[in-house]
């Protein structure tokens, strides 16, 4: 009788176990390592806005933003190079590279902040972590000072992705 308590209560300190880590998103680890292979498979994820969605979304500065695995920048250390780049309703374009861990965690290329992939299905949601500024010419916005901190992206074709 003692032993099948001690059974019982591991068993249901394992199931909990196995849904706090759930609960504090480790699950989606196992997701964002797919991050390379998502990428191998479809190498361009974009998301154009329509006017209305920029109507109806006032303080959204991004028009149109893409990723496109890179594999001429991946620099050796199991990280995913990815080349990226958005366009603001001004027309004005800025992109970089960024490098992803394999936890879906990227920093950009030039100390311009960091992003997150969670892989939803079809499409990859993407988060700016801190900020996101792109140098160029001149240095875009600041992406998490705006509307523009989580961007749903989809599937494109190559041509989606690039200037």
């Amino acid at each position: 009788m003692f032993g099948n308590s001690i059974r019982r209560f591991t068993r249901n300190s394992l199931v909990f176990a196995g849904a706090a880590i759930a609960g504090t998103g480790l699950a989606g680890v196992a997701d964002a390592m797919r991050l390379h292979d998502r990428f191998s498979a479809q190498p361009c994820f974009a998301r154009t806005y329509t006017a209305s969605h920029l109507a109806n979304h006032p303080k959204q500065l991004v028009a149109h933003i893409w990723f496109l695995d890179a594999p001429s920048a991946t620099t050796g250390n199991n990280q995913l190079a990815l080349q990226f780049g958005f366009r603001l309703r001004d027309g004005r374009a800025y992109s970089s590279f960024a490098y992803c861990s394999t936890d879906g965690f990227c920093a950009t290329e030039g100390d311009g902040g960091s992003v997150q992939f969670t892989d939803r299905g079809t499409n990859l949601r993407l988060s700016v972590v801190d900020y996101l500024i792109i140098e160029g010419a001149d240095f875009s916005p600041d992406l998490s000072q705006s509307d523009d901190r989580v961007f749903l992206l989809y599937p494109a074709a190559r041509g989606d992705c690039g200037w």
